[in-house]
């Protein structure tokens, strides 16, 4: 199974990295490819540059350790990064392995907005990764077409052709790239919150030191 995992990455963190760690050993992926987002769709703001999201990406998957991979496709096709679109250009490179596409609850609950989401849940199955500040009960508002798709057991998931979404829930991932950009213009302590290397990258190119 091929993990597609999509994010602003800014900058990549623990609350990132942890639940893929916990996801490989559960689903055994071959690869999770780490795409870091080119041109939001809901106009969201990066603090620092496509290329640099990507770096740090890339030391990430540098590792032994993990099955990621650094995936440039968002920056090398341009424009807007639509989910749907990344993920074809994924199937096809991957000559249309089982692909899975992994995203927290946050971005689930958004899920019905966007771009030919229909075709998203009929094409490749879901890893929603449930963050502890997330509101579950939003789910209920979700269509119904959507609900029924949902499943917290593997064996479904794996298995059940109508069971294409798992729910996947952890501690931790209650960290947020916000809080680590304020932690890092304020000077305060990363412990706990980010690799050693990502530090270091984002000391030595001087990120998030000035976001007044």
């Amino acid at each position: 199974m091929i993990g597609v995992y999509g994010g602003s990455f800014d900058p990549i963190h623990f609350g990132h990295i942890n639940p893929l760690f916990e996801l490989s050993e559960l689903f055994d992926f071959h690869k999770i490819r780490l795409i870091p987002t080119y041109n939001s769709p809901v106009n969201k703001v990066f603090y620092s540059d496509i290329e640099h999201r990507l770096n740090m990406v890339s030391i990430i998957s540098a590792s032994d350790t993990n099955v990621f991979v650094a995936d440039d496709t968002e920056m090398r096709k341009g424009g807007i990064s639509y989910t749907y679109e990344t993920i074809q250009i994924v199937k096809e490179q991957e000559q249309n392995q089982d692909i899975c596409l992994i995203m927290g609850l946050d971005a689930f609950l958004t899920l019905e907005s966007w771009y030919n989401y229909n075709e998203i849940l009929n094409n490749i199955r879901l890893i929603v990764v449930n963050r502890p500040d997330s509101n579950i009960k939003e789910i209920k508002k979700m269509n119904f077409e959507i609900l029924d798709r949902i499943t917290s057991n593997k064996i479904d998931f794996q298995k059940n052709e109508k069971k294409q979404i798992f729910f996947y829930e952890t501690p931790s991932i209650n960290i947020s790239s916000s809080d680590i950009r304020k932690r890092i213009n304020c000077k305060e302590s990363l412990e706990g919150l980010i690799p050693g290397s990502i530090l270091s990258y984002i000391e030595r190119n001087k990120l998030y030191t000035d976001l007044t």
